[in-house]
Parts: structure tokens; C-alpha cells; sequence
């Protein structure tokens, strides 16, 4: 996150000098959450704020929501109304979880089995969302939206499972509302239980690979296409994981720069990453070094001005040589708790693509997956010409 002191501006300078270069100026939007319930409406919210959850600390707990028809529509509207020099329109890569928790079943077995529920059943449960999966084909077809995988569930199996079951007042009323809960509950933080494959144990990892295959499978189905791209929900994933995600398809891995991940059992490891750096299945590493989110407050409130922050990351980015990856959520683009948070988050989005084609005329939109398969033609090209 770009700071205005001298040290952060050394460090973010400083952070982009290892990896793949380019001269052209690029820009790759990721999107994390989409297909994941959060909030499941407005009563929701409000039956949870009733009991003492802490859901107003943070616009997550308050306005997320699964997406509905019309913030598609909305947000369709402001990308394919913007074209770069080529007349490419602004895509977005959303980062798609492809379930949640199957609210009926879990409780009818009291609490003993967690039963997962496909997104296509989770969306059929809600009034203004029968179009979503469409939406998903039509954005890839009019090349506005190139899904990539989040996950199977955007929640920990093993550690929600198991908050549920100490009959936690909090967690069930969140749970009795079909809702995900909060991050607290009058005052008493809940584990990390939104990191789905973030193993506290060893015993764990074996079962996450089977939820990997299983989101592989489903993703194929609402897309039409392997996954390609992948970023882990909420903290990282065991290292193991990456030959699964290799099975499935997936060719890119979108990494922290200081990234420790988890061994299980209380241990964890330390990986350096940059972009382009391969490991040795051949994924090609994808780094983040640009940040937009535009309706934040609470405790997520840190940035003044967005706008003007991103701004700043994609300069940056440009003066090494880099393309900008911005990350957002999309926690800035859903209205169906309330559509002033679509409004904001959607103009905002809409003025920072603006300024970014007044600052950069030249800039290019491109998807994960195209950014991807130019790092890697370009090495097979290199490649080629020094045999």
C-alpha cells in the first residue's frame, strides 16, 4: 500500500525491481470474492447487529453481499462504455468462489456435517440473482469479465464447523440468517475461519486438494474453460496445493511479494515472489502492486483518497517497467444491501479508469490470464532465439 513518506517510497520503488518488464503500459484488474455469500441481505444485518455482532466495524460485514443481476449490469455498463488505444475494453478479472455452505444441511444434521451447496443452488435461494451465472458467460463473451478461481468455499470448513458447534451465540445467529458471520462478536475476536485453504493442521491438507478438484470441476462448468489464474480466499495456502492446482488447470498464481505459508501445525515458511518467476510445475507467478477500495471505511479505512493512492502505485509501476495489478474486492461494486455502496464504488471505478487514460493514453486493458500467456510467449520466445 502506497504511502506518502520517504520510506514507503523507497520500499515501493524498491519492490519493483525484480521480475518480468515490459514497455507497454498495462493494466490488469483482480477481483476477489465474487460467488461468496457475506451479508444475505439487509435483514440479515440487522438480526446480526441485534445480538451483538460486531458487523459494523468494517463495510465487508456490513454491505457484501452475493452479487445480484444488476451490479453485473451496472458494472458491465461502465466497462464497455471505456476502450484503450486498441479498442480493448476494461476487463475484469474476478477471483470466484464456486460454493458456500449448505445453511439447510448443516443444521438438519445439527451441527455434526458440513454439506457444501454449489453456487448455482446458493444463487436459485435469493430474488434478484437469476441471471448471475449468464451474466458470468456473457462478461467472458463480450471480454469484460475473465473469471479465475478463489476457491470451492470462502470459509475454513474444519474451524467454522467447529465455532458453530461450541453453540456459539454470535456465530449461530449469523449462521440462522444464512449469513457468514462477522469477525467478532461483542468484542471477542473469532479465529481466522474465512481462510478456506489455510490449514491448522497437517491432517487437514489432504482434504483440501479434494476441494480444489471439486472447484476445478464446478468452475468448468459455469465458465466453459479450465481455470487459469488463482489466488487462495483470505491467507495462503500450503505449498503442496500448487500440483493440484496444476490438475485443474490452473497456469498463474497470483502471490504476496513476502509470502509465509502454512506447513500445518503451527509452522509456517517464508517465499520470496515476483512476476513471472516460475516454480517448478512451470506457474508462472502473478504480484499484485496496485490497491483500489473505493467504499472502505472502518477498520479498512486507511486510505484518504483511492483514487489518488492507485494512482500513484500505477506511476510507480510504469517507471519500472511493470504492468499495474490492481486488487479490489468486490465488496465495492454489489448494491443489493444497499445500492449507494454500487453507486460509489462503480463511479469511483469508472473516474480512476479515466484519469488513468488521461495520465496514460497509451495504457492497454488486459485480463490475468492474457498477461499471463504474454509472460509466456515472450520467454518462449527468448527462448527460442538463443538456441
Amino acid at each position: 500500500m502506497y504511502k506518502n513518506s520517504i520510506k514507503s517510497k523507497i520500499i515501493c520503488n524498491l519492490s519493483q525491481i525484480p521480475g518480468w518488464r515490459t514497455n507497454r503500459k498495462i493494466i490488469v484488474i483482480e477481483s476477489d470474492d465474487w460467488g461468496s455469500v457475506r451479508v444475505h441481505n439487509r435483514e440479515a444485518f440487522l438480526g446480526m447487529q441485534a445480538v451483538g455482532l460486531d458487523v459494523s466495524k468494517t463495510h465487508y460485514d456490513t454491505v457484501d453481499a452475493l452479487e445480484s443481476n444488476e451490479d453485473l449490469q451496472d458494472l458491465f455498463s461502465i466497462l464497455s462504455d471505456i476502450k484503450d488505444k486498441s479498442g480493448n475494453h476494461p476487463v475484469f478479472t474476478p477471483m470466484c468462489i464456486m460454493g458456500n455452505p449448505d445453511f439447510d444441511k448443516i443444521a438438519a444434521s445439527n451441527f455434526e456435517e458440513y454439506y457444501f451447496q454449489p453456487l448455482e443452488e446458493t444463487l436459485n435461494e435469493y430474488p434478484k440473482h437469476d441471471k448471475v451465472l449468464d451474466m458470468w458467460k456473457k462478461g467472458i463473451e463480450e471480454k469484460l469479465f475473465s473469471p479465475a478461481l478463489h476457491g470451492r468455499e470462502h470459509i475454513n470448513v474444519v474451524r467454522y464447523l467447529r465455532i458453530l458447534q461450541t453453540g456459539d451465540e454470535g456465530m449461530r445467529t449469523a449462521f440462522s440468517h444464512k449469513s457468514v458471520g462477522a469477525s467478532s462478536f461483542k468484542g471477542k475476536s473469532y479465529p481466522n475461519y474465512l481462510g478456506a485453504l489455510f490449514p491448522e493442521s497437517k491432517d487437514e491438507v489432504k482434504q483440501l486438494h479434494l476441494y480444489l478438484k471439486e472447484a476445478g470441476t464446478l468452475f468448468e462448468k459455469y465458465c466453459g474453460y479450465k481455470p487459469l489464474a488463482f489466488i487462495a480466499p483470505n491467507a495462503e495456502e500450503p505449498k503442496e496445493l500448487e500440483a493440484t492446482l496444476n490438475d485443474i488447470g490452473v497456469k498463474y498464481l497470483t502471490r504476496s511479494k513476502n509470502r509465509l505459508y502454512p506447513l500445518g501445525d503451527g509452522s509456517f515458511k517464508r517465499e520470496l515472489n515476483w512476476l513471472g518467476k516460475q516454480n517448478s510445475l512451470g506457474q508462472i507467478c502473478i504480484v499484485r502492486n496496485c490497491f483500489f477500495e473505493p467504499v472502505a471505511w472502518g477498520e479498512h479505512s486507511y486510505v484518504k483518497d483511492w483514487i489518488g493512492n492507485c494512482l500513484k502505485e500505477i506511476e510507480i509501476a510504469f517507471r519500472w517497467k511493470k504492468p499495474a495489478l490492481i486488487s479490489t474486492h468486490r465488496v465495492n461494486y454489489v448494491g443489493f444491501i444497499d445500492p449507494a455502496n454500487r453507486d460509489k464504488g462503480i463511479k469511483s471505478l469508472r473516474l480512476l479508469i479515466k484519469s488513468i487514460q488521461n495520465l496514460w493514453p497509451d495504457v492497454e486493458f488486459l485480463s490475468t490470464n492474457e498477461l499471463g500467456q504474454l509472460i509466456e510467449s515472450e520467454r518462449s520466445s527468448l527462448l527460442t532465439n538463443t538456441l
